[in-house]
């Protein structure tokens, strides 16, 4: 399965991009389902599903692999936080291209310091953030890489420091360079050849000043990171990232959604001590499905192969 259409053709008709963080070929899909028009794979969530701890316990080999296999199960474009990218320029290149060459359609390399698939929520607690002529460098790699592919490079910054108190802000932290040197980053990410940024953490309430400042001084696409709420309230609305000037914008969403579905159809099985509850929830009006996906399309192209295999020995058999 291909996507419909690339970032770049969105972009570039003005389109703007709601990208929610999925994890798997499932939670792409339910997103295809809802009618967002991109998809985001979240390192985070992704590590959770196969790991269960945020500890960059998996490798780029794995990280691949469920990049071109989600990319194949939608027909959205994919984006992919690619961490640092594996933080020297030529490893930055090849994961870049392979990335590129499993599906993404974006992929974001970030300047924190990491061994290799770094999806923990230190920020830089433990090992700050590499020098802003590395990082530069590696954005450059990443273009290089994807050159002559549909496959877009955000230069992504964490350095700034801040963000949503709810998710574990992060201005005490020592390493935290802030907003001048983030904004300093993204425009040298710029002139190393990304047509997006992101400058994390400015995803909080009274973000607006914040915004202002980036939207003023950095040229390009803009990405709005992860949108949160406050005490029942957006922190921004799409139509005021829209208006300030920034033109994609994630969150997160799918694993607790998962999780609280879950969640009550175990814990009304198990009380029940039948599977009633769940076995009979036609939500949607998606009938009494097990899967997002159409098991009954597979089923008709098994059944024309097992047709075809007939009149094949059917033939076989004329001829003899």
């Amino acid at each position: 399965m291909a996507a419909k259409k690339t970032i770049r053709q969105m972009l570039e008709a003005g389109e703007f991009i709601w990208a929610p963080c999925i994890y798997d070929c499932v939670s792409a899909r339910v997103v295809e389902m809802c009618g967002y028009n991109a998809c985001l794979i979240s390192s985070c969530e992704l590590e959770f599903a196969m790991n269960g701890i945020p500890a960059g316990l998996y490798n780029w080999e794995e990280y691949i692999w469920a990049t071109e296999r989600i990319a194949n199960s939608t027909t959205l474009p994919v984006i992919v936080d690619g961490e640092n990218g594996g933080g020297t320029p030529m490893q930055v290149y090849r994961n870049c291209k392979r990335l590129a060459e499993a599906g993404a359609m974006a992929i974001s390399i970030e300047d924190t310091l990491s061994g290799a698939v770094n999806v923990d929520y230190f920020y830089g607690r433990s090992r700050g953030y590499m020098d802003r002529e590395l990082w530069a460098t590696n954005v450059h790699a990443a273009v290089e890489a994807v050159k002559g592919t549909d496959c877009m490079i955000i230069a992504r910054t964490d350095c700034k420091g801040g963000g949503a108190a709810q998710i574990g802000a992060i201005g005490e932290n020592p390493f935290c360079l802030g907003l001048d040197e983030a904004i300093l980053r993204a425009k040298m990410g710029v002139e190393a050849g990304a047509e997006i940024t992101m400058i994390q953490n400015i995803c909080h309430a009274g973000c607006e000043e914040e915004c202002g400042r980036i939207v003023a001084e950095v040229p390009g696409y803009r990405f709005y990171p992860d949108v949160h709420a406050t005490d029942g309230a957006p922190d921004l609305t799409l139509e005021q990232m829209q208006e300030m000037g920034f033109h994609l914008v994630s969150n997160h969403a799918a694993m607790k959604g998962a999780t609280k579905g879950m969640m009550e159809y175990f814990r009304e099985n198990f009380k029940n001590k039948n599977t009633v509850y769940s076995e009979n929830d036609e939500f949607y009006n998606m009938g009494h499905v097990f899967t997002p996906f159409k098991m009954e399309d597979w089923i008709e192209r098994d059944k024309s192969y097992e047709a075809y295999e007939k009149e094949l020995r059917e033939k076989s058999m004329a001829g003899r």
